[in-house]
């Protein structure tokens, strides 16, 4: 038990403690380098208690304030290698232990699990060496929402895709299905064309021969064939359409000329049937003859000249045989095959002058037979038709091969090739 403290002497012993410490810390040996750990801090010897040395293998003897007890002769306590053994201080009643100088942290001795690799630190392993220390809060797991937008975008583009590739399945498939129909109009009414064309055909030879001797039903049997064959034929909407593009080069060539010729053809029968119509007479008992100038105002008129007249202009009359030459006038028509009047000759109003059949102006305009004028327009005209008929029979031709093959297959993807 330690003696009474005398008033005054705690403090300047203690003093005196500390200087004889500071003093013997001098000739210490140098602190440890910053790489170990430092040396705990010594705390102050208690007050009036002399040092004294430990007993060897005391194990109950407790070092006084500054000092160490001795290893003990059977140690049980190992420490690990570069370790020392922990160190106690006990202050003396009534004093507070000298604060510890904090040591640098290190990483405690792992217990032996008892595998090869379980003990502790062996040639200063570091197991942690090399990862990343704790910065502080658990590391964010990472989330999903990449993935999911990946995998929406690659489903994205393969619909787009497939979606494309659809639409032009499903679009060419319209396509050659519009083709199809179209196709199958358009070859019909070519067909139709075509046979329209035959039967005309057919009839022209019979139709000459109703006009040379009946030119009266020949204008009407024209007419017949007018009205029953091109009044809805050819048809534009239906012979022609877009599809006619992805024809190859020689049918819709030869398709435009079956139209054409087609076309053609029908306004040449309309002229025959108007010309025949209005020269029925004519063609019947023939043309005029011969011919005068009618004076009408300043200018004259050619007229058909008929047989001569003699005797009084009021009340003409036909001349004897012989007697032409005593004609005061002639009985004319100004229409052909219309109501013969009188006329004198004269160089006034209403009077007449022979036309001379001579020259070759006359033999041009005129003719050498002018009586068959009416006869050889007439066969001018179904000549004419029957040259239409032979052009749309070689247009025809190609064009129905051509139709038939785009409406059995269209083509939708560029212009056909040529065909066989």
């Amino acid at each position: 038990m330690n003696a009474p403290k005398k008033p005054g002497t705690d403090l300047s012993a203690l003093k005196a403690r500390l200087a004889k410490k500071a003093g013997g810390d001098a000739a210490a040996p140098a602190a440890p380098a910053a790489a170990e750990p430092a040396a705990p801090a010594t705390p102050a010897a208690r007050p009036g208690v002399p040092k004294k040395s430990a007993p060897s293998g005391d194990p109950n003897f407790i070092p006084a304030p500054g000092e160490q007890a001795p290893p003990p002769a059977a140690p049980e306590f190992i420490p690990a290698p570069g370790e020392q053994a922990p160190q106690f201080d006990l202050p003396a009643p009534g004093e507070v232990a000298a604060p510890v100088a904090a040591a640098p942290a290190k990483r405690q001795p792992r217990a032996d699990s008892g595998t090869p690799f379980g003990g502790g630190d062996v040639g200063g392993f570091d197991p942690n060496a090399g990862i990343l220390p704790d910065t502080g809060g658990d590391i964010p797991q990472r989330g999903n929402k990449g993935l999911i937008a990946l995998a929406a975008g690659a489903a994205l583009v393969a619909g787009v895709l497939f979606g494309f590739v659809g639409n032009q399945i499903t679009s060419k498939g319209a396509l050659v299905q519009q083709g199809k129909d179209k196709g199958k109009m358009m070859l019909e009414e070519a067909t139709k064309v075509s046979a329209m064309r035959k039967s005309i055909s057919l009839k022209m030879e019979e139709l000459n021969k109703t006009i040379t001797t009946n030119p009266d039903a020949g204008a009407k049997e024209l007419v017949n064939i007018l009205t029953t064959n091109f009044e809805k034929s050819p048809k534009v909407d239906d012979l022609f359409g877009w599809q006619l593009a992805a024809v190859n080069a020689e049918g819709i060539k030869r398709t435009f000329d079956l139209y054409e010729e087609a076309n053609g053809l029908k306004i040449d029968l309309g002229y025959l049937a108007g010309f025949v119509t209005n020269n029925v007479k004519a063609l019947a008992t023939g043309g005029p003859r011969m011919f005068a100038v009618l004076f009408k105002g300043r200018g004259v008129t050619l007229v058909e000249r008929l047989e001569p007249m003699c005797g009084d202009p009021k009340a003409p009359a036909a001349c004897a045989e012989g007697k032409d030459s005593e004609a005061i006038g002639f009985n004319i028509r100004t229409d052909t095959g219309g109501t013969p009047t009188f006329a004198a000759l004269g160089t006034e109003d209403g009077q007449i002058q022979p036309l001379m059949p001579d020259g070759s102006i006359y033999g041009y305009i005129v003719g050498l037979n002018p009586e068959n004028n009416a006869k050889i327009v007439v066969g001018s005209l179904l000549g004419r038709i029957k040259e239409r008929l032979e052009a749309m029979a070689k247009a025809e031709t190609r064009a129905l091969k051509a139709l038939q093959k785009y409406s059995d297959d269209p083509n939708v993807d560029g212009p056909a090739g040529e065909l066989d």
